[in-house]
């Protein structure tokens, strides 16, 4: 992640990332959900790794599609014990990584998909991109989300969780289009692109890439 201020990621309570995100007028929660179940539909994975999953964003979308293998990547350790709380039981053979994929990622066989959402505004892009290289296979899916900049708004949305706002200070969207040269230098083949705009203005967009 960048700077060298300990990573806010760290520190802030699952609960109030989750609370977040759940808030009506932030609706971001729901819609990566959405956006993942519809990216299982149109690729049918039966393994995939979800980077950022926090205490399991997306395991009941894939676990619902018949995903076969899950692999959940997160910088928290903290966040990653809820995941396997949750989900240990009811998931089989869930695998949880504690990793910071600007630094690496885990030493495991690779996956048919890899969903990236909201994660690329916190680290390097050209150094995440190289890294997951070895996490999907030849021929597989990369499906990053982005959020897009609104004019007059704050990055991060406010709301009653004051420990969100720790985030600005290392906060950084991405262009996508900048987005999209740096994963071609990388080997990445764009495949298409989604914006999605939710009821409170904010725009995201959603880039599809082929590991060539």
């Amino acid at each position: 992640m960048r700077g060298l201020m300990k990573n806010p990621w760290l520190t802030i309570p699952l609960d109030d990332y989750e609370a977040h995100m759940s808030l009506p007028e932030v609706g971001q929660a729901k819609m990566l959900a959405s956006e993942l179940g519809n990216l299982l539909a149109a690729y049918a994975p039966n393994s995939l790794a979800l980077v950022g999953c926090a205490g399991g964003n997306g395991f009941e979308e894939a676990a619902e599609a018949g995903t076969t293998r899950i692999v959940g990547i997160d910088i928290n350790a903290n966040y990653l014990g809820v995941a396997r709380t949750r989900y240990a039981n009811r998931i089989g053979g869930l695998e949880l990584y504690c990793a910071n994929i600007e630094k690496d990622v885990p030493q495991c066989p690779p996956v048919y998909m890899v969903y990236v959402a909201l994660v690329f505004e916190y680290v390097n892009t050209t150094k995440a991109l190289r890294n997951l290289r070895s996490l999907c296979l030849p021929n597989g899916i990369l499906a990053v989300m982005l959020q897009l900049p609104k004019q007059g708004a704050a990055n991060v949305s406010p709301s009653p969780f004051h420990s969100l706002k720790t985030l600005s200070s290392i906060m950084q969207l991405v262009v996508p289009e900048e987005f999209r040269a740096a994963a071609e230098e990388e080997g990445y083949c764009f495949l298409c692109e989604k914006v999605i705009a939710l009821e409170s203005g904010k725009r995201f967009s959603l880039l599809v890439f082929k590991s060539c």
